[in-house]
């Protein structure tokens, strides 16, 4: 079993700003009309630096899932916390648990229609834990499992401090919104393809129709692949098998309109920035529906330097939703 803490990604939009503007900043934040009191909180773990961070709607991001869907399990970690100027002076029984009714907390700022996570996707190692007299933390484990996830679906799993011993839960950091975006262009896909090679420059190209006979030989693309959703409406997929000059592979970012009748596609930003004279077309796309899979085939030729005198590539994937 892999363990992976829970990683906080913030954005930085004025409504958040506003929202937490009025917290303090440091690990045991509360209320601010509640100083003098001695709260419970949850609060995350950062992912490598091991730092809390907090929970509850104005950091709702930290608690995306982001798991490799072939992962068996991975393991949550998180903090019951007592915050406020006051320690305890005995041992504090605390209990969490899942809340379904603040499945749709977050529908007024992103307006997604998260399921309630089903039980069979996760388990809480416990749902008590004991904060020693005199301490803080305890630390607490929630194990999910990635591979059984239905990635065209959102879920969420609220928990709360179900019961604090009698103390004050916190109005601001007493829920954690584990949540997994979900996307019908999202899953496995069989992937076929062609890169033609233009080498000693650019090479003139009139779009789908035409394709230029290369100067330097062609690379066969093939093999099953799998579209991870970025949000709700956008997927990443491995564009073949063409290095980017940052992360190792450039990457397909493909976008549904609002049914998903129409996609648009775009590339990673360190794909932009490494080559130059993109086009890109949609060649064909069959929307997907109840009765039938999504599948798209996109043409995109490219110069692979950052000016005009490099080598051209044509690239011709068709992508067969599974």
């Amino acid at each position: 079993m892999k363990e992976i803490k829970i990683k906080g990604i913030f954005s930085v939009l004025i409504a958040t700003l506003c929202l937490s503007s009025c917290l303090k900043k440091d690990v045991m934040n509360i209320d601010t009309e509640e100083t003098t009191s001695t709260i419970m909180e949850l609060q995350f773990i950062e992912n490598g630096s091991g730092s809390t961070i907090n929970s509850g709607m104005q950091y709702f991001s930290g608690g995306a899932l982001t798991y490799p869907g072939s992962h068996t399990e991975d393991t949550a970690s998180y903090n019951i916390s007592l915050a406020g100027p006051v320690t305890l002076g005995s041992d504090l029984s605390v209990t969490v648990g899942v809340d379904a009714t603040r499945i749709l907390d977050n529908f007024s700022s992103d307006s997604i229609s998260y399921e309630l996570m089903p039980d069979s996707l996760y388990h809480f190692v416990s749902t008590t834990a004991v904060i020693k007299a005199g301490e803080r933390i305890a630390p607490m484990k929630l194990v999910f499992y990635p591979s059984k996830i239905d990635i065209t679906k959102s879920y969420m799993l609220p928990v709360i401090i179900k019961d604090a011993g009698g103390k004050t839960v916190s109005g601001n950091f007493g829920i954690i919104y584990f949540h997994v975006i979900g996307n019908p262009l999202a899953g496995p896909y069989v992937m076929t393809g062609t890169r033609y090679n233009y080498n000693n420059g650019p090479v003139s190209w009139s779009g789908p129709a035409e394709i230029p006979s290369p100067n330097s030989g062609t690379t066969p693309y093939s093999g099953v692949i799998t579209a991870s959703p970025v949000n709700a409406k956008t997927i990443q997929l491995v564009m073949g098998n063409i290095p980017d000059p940052v992360s190792g592979s450039a990457v397909y970012l493909i976008t549904g309109d609002a049914t998903f009748s129409n996609i648009t596609y775009d590339f990673a930003k360190t794909f932009t920035d490494g080559y130059s004279n993109i086009i890109k077309y949609v060649v064909s796309y069959t929307p997907p529906s109840a009765t039938q899979k999504a599948s798209f085939h996109l043409m995109t030729k490219y110069n692979n330097t950052t000016g005009n005198a490099g080598n051209d590539r044509l690239v011709d994937q068709t992508f067969t939703h599974q």
